[in-house]
């Protein structure tokens, strides 16, 4: 306390005003808690129930892990196609220059 009597009023006004804010979203949660139905809370409470299980966590991180395999796979995949569009686009350039070349000769 004898530190925060040593703080510049600014800073007292915008730690009390922090501390009202944290009080007031705490509070109107609880309110908003408790105006809940009840058949809403038995709803969530069997939702939290299944979630808690454990052989259902395992088989959500059983999928969560495959997911994650396909899309480290789709990323493979799409630096392959990166790399395929840049040689397409770099033989691409070549013709062209050829055509020119071409033209440029039947010119002459």
């Amino acid at each position: 306390m004898e530190q925060l009597s040593n703080l510049p009023p600014l800073a007292i006004i915008v730690f009390g005003a922090t501390l009202a804010v944290i009080f007031g979203v705490r509070y109107l949660g609880l309110m908003s808690g408790g105006s809940m139905p009840i058949e809403k809370s038995a709803a969530a409470a069997q939702v939290a129930a299944v979630i808690v299980d454990p052989t259902e966590l395992r088989k959500a991180t059983v999928a969560l892990e495959s997911h994650t395999r396909a899309t480290h796979r789709l990323a493979d995949v799409m630096v392959e196609m990166t790399r395929s569009v840049d040689d397409l686009a770099d033989e691409a350039g070549k013709v062209r220059e050829e055509i020119h070349i071409t033209r440029e000769l039947s010119r002459r």
